[in-house]
């Protein structure tokens, strides 16, 4: 028997901050995490992304940052809430096909605590891994009114478990405020203009900058929620 198809719907939030995090590290590969939710369909919503690295993954990086969004989550007082994902950006303009092995290994590691953990998730649900493709975003930057839907791709798993198998575009939507399904082209624009806006006033800030950063700068950086993009997003959503 065939197992149901799950449907991905990806908030204008994780988006802009998707896209942000490769457009202002355009000549590097960049990683992050996916939040969201699981539901009955099988259905993945994806609610936020948290920007980790603009270089290679390292492993204990990368398991301390886990632990700390998960903490995080557990914190939120919402017990659905969770990893749901990985996404990343390859290196190169045009490398758009398929996800680089890094992030293939990830995305496994991401499934295996997901199924080691105490959380009920719905039948047939699994963690997805996004790709941002350059080419996409270099579009989506140059010409009005681009389609946000060429700047992103999703993965799933096959059938010899890696997350190499693309999810038709059927399968995706852009969620809204109140569940309802937003438009690709409206939140295409929306990254746009955060892109091209003054980078101080809507930054964006990974958890490799603020391990990078003085004392002063950890103090102060906001890898975890990026409040100033969140704000852009309510205001222009």
């Amino acid at each position: 028997m065939t197992e149901p198809q799950q449907k991905v719907s990806t908030s204008q939030l994780a988006l802009v901050k998707m896209f942000l995090h490769a457009s202002h590290n355009s000549t590097s590969q960049v990683h992050g995490i996916l939040v969201g939710r699981f539901s009955v369909g099988p259905k993945l919503t994806i609610e936020d992304a948290v920007p980790l690295f603009h270089s290679a993954p390292t492993k204990p990086i990368l398991d301390s940052a886990l632990r700390i969004i998960e903490s995080h989550l557990c914190g939120s007082g919402d017990k659905e809430l969770c990893v749901v994902g990985w996404y990343t950006a390859n290196e190169r303009l045009g490398d758009d096909e398929r996800p680089g092995q890094a992030a293939l290994r990830i995305i496994g590691g991401i499934a295996s605590r997901l199924e080691c953990s105490e959380k009920a998730l719905p039948a047939h649900s699994e963690p997805v891994l996004a790709l941002v493709r350059n080419s996409g975003l270099a579009e989506l930057l140059c010409v009005e009114s681009c389609d946000a839907q060429r700047a992103i791709g999703f993965f799933q798993r096959d059938n010899r478990k890696h997350w190499i198998d693309p999810v038709s575009e059927v399968f995706t939507s852009v969620a809204e405020e109140g569940s309802k399904d937003g438009s690709w082209k409206n939140a295409g624009e929306m990254a746009a203009v955060a892109c091209k806006s003054d980078s101080k006033a809507v930054s964006i800030v990974d958890f490799e900058d603020h391990l990078d950063g003085s004392l002063d700068t950890i103090r102060s950086t906001d890898w975890l929620m990026n409040q100033k993009v969140v704000d852009f997003v309510s205001k222009n959503g």
